[in-house]
C-alpha cells in the first residue's frame, strides 16, 4: 500500500466508525423559510479552521445539518498556519488528540501513521506547523465538513421579519460575488485574531508598513536578507521571526524585550486537565479574572526548541531591559532606537507583540459590537486587569450578551468560539487540548437553542405522532385504543 491507499483505509474506517455510532443523526430542526423565500439556514460558521471544522462536526452530531462553513482564506491556507505562524512545530505535544473529538481514526496520531508507518510516530519530536495544516485540511475531508473557501462575511444586521428573528449575513466571494444569507444563528470561529488586531505601540503606528512590521503582517524572509533586524518582543512569535531573520540571512538580529527576565515557565500548560476545563466557566467573575491575570503577568515562555533555533546563530543578540523610547528616521534610511541599554541602528524592526482584543475592529460587527457586553462592564475594578476588561463578557455557550436593553435582540444568538472566549470559559477554544470539549459545549447550547425556539412546532409534532408499536392484532378481542386526552 502507498500513503493514499493507507489514507483512504483510514476514511473508511472512520466511515465505518460513524455509521458504528449512528453518526450523524437525523436533522431533526425543522425548515424555515427566509424573507427571500429561500431555506433559511440554522448555522453560519464564520471560519474553516480547527475550531470551524470542529463546531461543524458537533453540529452533525447532534443531527444540526443546516449549516454553511465559510472561510475567507482559499483551500489550504485556513487558520494561522501558512498565513503569519513561523514556529517550525507546534507547542502542543504530538499526543494530544485536539479535534478528533472521541473518534480515535481522527487524531493526528493515526493520520500521521497510516502515511509514516508506526515506528515513525514513535520517533516524531513534536507536529512540524505545515504538517498540522495538512491534517487539519485532511480532517475536514474525512468529516464531510465542507468549507466554502474564498468567502468572506461584510456585514450582519439583524432582521425581524414573518420568517422570525434571524442575521442577515453579507458575504463576498472571490468568484461568487456579492451573496446575502439569512441564518438563525451564527458561530463566529475566526481564530486568535478573529475579534483582535495587532498590539502596535504608540510610537511605532506612524512607520508600520514603512521598515516596521507586525509577525501578523508576514513579514517574508527575503526582505530582510543583508538586513540589520532588530524584534520587539520575548513571546513564541518574537523568536519565531527572528529565526525567520536570522535563517533569511539578515546580517544581524537583536531582539528588545522590556522585561529583566526571559520567562522559562508557561503557566497556562499547567491548567489543561478536566477539573479547569469544566470546572473554570462555573468560578465567580472575579476569580476567573484573577487566574489569567496571574497568567498573562508571569509571560508565556517561547517554546525551548524555538530559542535554541534562534540561538545557534552567531548574529544574534538578546537584550532584555529595553523597551524603545524613540524612533528616529537617519538620513540614510535606517530607523534609529533608544533605549536604555544604548541605540541602535537598524534597517527593519519586527514587532512580535501580539494582539489585543478589539470588538470594534472587525466591519462585520458595525453597530453590534458596541451592544456586546466586555469585562469591564462587569468587575468591580476592571483597570486593575488591563486588556483583559476588553474581552467579550460571554454567556455559557459561548453566546455574546447585551451590554444594555436596547442591545439586538438576535444578539444571543450571535457566539463567539475563538481565543476571545478565553476570559469567560477557559480554554475552550483557543487553542489545540480542549477544543473538543468546546465543540462539544457550543453544540449542545446551538441544538438546545434551536429546540426552544421551535418548541410549539416540537410540541405539535408531538401530538401528530402516530407510529404505532402495536398494530391491534397482538391480542385477540381486544379492540380499545388509547382513548383522546384533551
Amino acid at each position: 500500500m502507498d500513503e493514499n491507499d493507507n489514507l483512504q483505509a483510514l476514511e473508511r474506517a472512520i466511515a465505518r466508525d460513524f455509521e458504528t455510532l449512528n453518526l450523524p443523526v437525523a436533522n431533526w430542526v425543522p425548515e424555515h423559510t427566509g424573507p427571500d423565500g429561500k431555506p433559511m439556514l440554522d448555522v453560519l460558521v464564520v471560519g474553516g479552521g480547527m475550531c470551524g471544522l470542529v463546531a461543524a462536526l458537533h453540529l452533525r452530531r447532534l443531527g444540526v445539518h443546516n449549516i454553511r462553513v465559510i472561510d475567507g482564506q482559499l483551500a489550504g491556507l485556513e487558520g494561522p498556519w501558512r498565513a503569519f505562524a513561523r514556529m517550525e512545530t507546534l507547542r502542543s505535544p504530538k499526543h494530544l488528540t485536539g479535534p478528533a473529538s472521541g473518534v480515535p481514526n481522527l487524531t493526528f496520531r493515526r493520520w500521521y501513521e497510516a502515511q509514516f508507518g508506526a515506528p515513525a510516530w514513535q520517533t516524531l519530536g513534536y507536529i512540524p506547523r505545515e504538517m498540522w495544516a495538512d491534517y487539519l485540511n485532511w480532517y475536514g475531508r474525512a468529516t464531510n465538513s465542507h468549507v466554502e473557501n474564498g468567502i468572506q462575511l461584510q456585514r450582519l444586521t439583524e432582521h425581524d421579519g414573518k420568517s422570525g428573528l434571524a442575521w442577515r449575513a453579507e458575504l463576498q466571494g472571490s468568484e461568487m460575488g456579492a451573496e446575502t444569507v439569512f441564518a438563525r444563528m451564527i458561530v463566529l470561529a475566526t481564530g486568535r485574531e478573529g475579534l483582535a488586531v495587532p498590539r502596535i505601540p504608540a510610537l511605532f503606528a506612524p512607520l508600520r508598513g514603512q521598515g516596521i512590521d507586525h509577525t501578523g503582517d508576514a513579514p517574508e524572509r527575503a526582505a530582510m536578507k543583508d538586513c540589520d533586524v532588530a524584534v520587539v518582543g520575548l513571546g513564541a512569535s518574537a523568536f519565531d521571526y527572528a529565526a525567520e531573520a536570522l535563517e533569511g540571512g539578515a546580517h544581524s538580529v537583536r531582539i528588545l524585550g522590556r522585561s529583566a527576565v526571559l520567562s522559562r515557565i508557561n503557566k497556562a500548560k499547567q491548567v489543561g486537565y478536566a477539573g479547569f476545563l469544566h470546572g473554570f466557566p462555573l468560578l465567580s467573575d472575579t476569580e476567573k479574572a484573577d487566574i489569567f491575570k496571574y497568567i498573562f503577568a508571569r509571560g508565556v515562555a517561547p517554546p525551548r526548541g524555538t530559542v535554541q533555533r534562534v540561538m545557534r546563530h552567531d548574529n544574534v543578540e538578546l537584550i532584555l531591559e529595553a523597551p524603545i523610547s524613540e524612533i528616529v528616521r537617519t538620513r540614510e534610511g535606517r530607523l534609529s532606537l533608544e533605549t536604555p541599554k544604548g541605540r541602535f541602528e537598524v534597517d527593519r524592526v519586527v514587532l512580535g507583540t501580539g494582539y489585543e482584543i478589539d470588538l470594534d475592529a472587525p466591519e462585520y460587527l458595525a453597530g453590534i459590537g458596541n451592544h456586546i457586553r466586555r469585562w469591564r462592564d462587569t468587575l468591580p475594578e476592571p483597570e486593575v486587569y488591563g486588556e483583559l476588561q476588553e474581552f467579550p463578557y460571554l454567556g455559557q455557550g459561548f453566546q455574546f450578551l447585551p451590554v444594555a436593553s436596547n442591545a439586538p435582540a438576535a444578539l444571543q444568538r450571535l457566539l463567539c468560539f475563538n481565543h476571545a472566549a478565553m476570559l469567560s470559559l477557559g480554554n475552550l477554544a483557543n487553542d489545540i487540548p480542549a477544543v473538543s470539549e468546546g465543540g462539544d459545549r457550543l453544540a449542545r447550547h446551538i441544538a438546545a437553542t434551536l429546540y426552544l425556539l421551535d418548541k410549539k412546532i416540537h410540541a405539535g409534532m408531538l401530538h401528530a405522532y402516530e407510529d404505532p408499536e402495536l398494530l391491534g392484532d397482538e391480542i385477540p378481542g381486544l379492540t380499545a385504543w388509547w382513548p383522546e386526552v384533551s
